[in-house]
């Protein structure tokens, strides 16, 4: 374990394809949302492109910081890995589609899952960045 955590933006590039691959085959889903008097549908090949861009620049992000020589915590980086990846298989799977799981608190749930993610990727890098 201790060996994939020194390279976690392989993680995110390695993603890429499986998150790919599931838009592939899973290309009709839809997530429908009724938020108040509104009513989103969101296609699955936007929750693809943009976590794939996502995933690329996080991939970077890490592997720019392996190049200036730093290590990032395996902890926060554990946890950063798990909720980000986490949330953007689970929005690419057709999970929401069944009617027990399209409510609106789940979906908000997931939403903070990953914003959490994305702030523990932020202090994980300057706290890298900090070290000596």
């Amino acid at each position: 374990m201790r060996s994939v955590l020194r390279k976690p933006y392989l993680i995110c590039w390695l993603t890429l394809p499986v998150l790919v691959l599931i838009g592939l085959v899973f290309g009709q889903h839809i997530i429908d949302i009724h938020l108040y008097d509104t009513y989103y549908v969101v296609a699955n090949e936007f929750f693809i492109s943009a976590g794939s861009v996502l995933l690329l620049f996080l991939g970077i992000g890490y592997w720019l910081l392996k190049l200036k020589g730093k290590t990032p915590n395996g902890i926060l980086t554990t946890i950063h890995l798990l909720l980000t990846i986490g949330v953007l298989l689970l929005f690419s799977l057709p999970v929401f589609s069944a009617n027990s799981l399209v409510s609106s608190e789940w979906i908000l749930f997931s939403v903070i899952a990953l914003l959490l993610g994305q702030l523990t990727y932020v202090v994980n890098i300057l706290t890298a960045l900090l070290q000596k």
